[in-house]
């Protein structure tokens, strides 16, 4: 029959030009996202007068799923990017802390402000990794604490922003660790 292999090559073309149409059409209301940023962390333990700090670096994944055009569910996924000396009371130690995986999940509540600026919140949980070590020994702890933060996004485009952001990623037992973060986000 004839009649099949033209259904199937004018299938097959509707099937192209409609993918086609898709590549080149810009988003107009995308509810998937993904963010790739760097944030300069500040891990600090307190004991009264006394504290530990450093400033280890991170790197870290978005990806967001806009339910409603003010609240999203975001899965994050962070790895150190570089160590950093502590400081004990301003003291130098011959110990260095890397932040190791993290990973957490957060509601993000957002409020819009025109059609360049967006506010937001994230409130969730995050799984903290942290390496320790010094001459001739290595400890990684790990926890789960509380997650929150705040921050602005900054659109590009229709399909990209730029973001600043403040994020407490651990809280517990005076230890904190947090940090601000400049991210790059692509809807789709």
């Amino acid at each position: 029959m004839k009649i099949a292999p033209l259904a199937f090559v004018a299938a097959a073309s509707l099937m192209a030009l409609s993918v086609a149409q898709a590549q080149t059409a810009p988003a107009t209301n995308p509810n998937l996202y993904a963010e790739i940023g760097y944030t300069a962390t500040t891990f600090k333990v307190s004991n009264g007068a006394d504290s530990l700090k450093a400033s280890p670096s991170l790197v870290s994944g978005v990806f967001g799923y806009q339910a409603h055009p003010n609240f999203a569910v975001e899965g994050f996924l962070g790895f150190g990017a570089g160590k950093d000396g502590v400081k004990y009371n301003g003291v130098d130690l011959p110990i260095d802390v890397k932040l190791g995986a993290m990973v957490g999940v957060f509601a993000r509540p957002s409020i819009a402000l025109g059609d360049t600026v967006e506010l937001f919140g994230r409130i969730g949980w995050m799984h903290t990794e942290l390496k320790t070590s010094a001459p001739g020994l290595s400890v990684t702890e790990k926890d789960s604490n509380v997650a929150y933060g705040f921050g602005a996004n900054f659109n590009l485009s229709k399909t990209s922003y730029l973001q600043a952001s403040w994020t407490s990623f651990y809280n517990k037992d005076d230890t904190k660790i947090e940090g601000f973060g400049l991210a790059y986000g692509l809807r789709f």
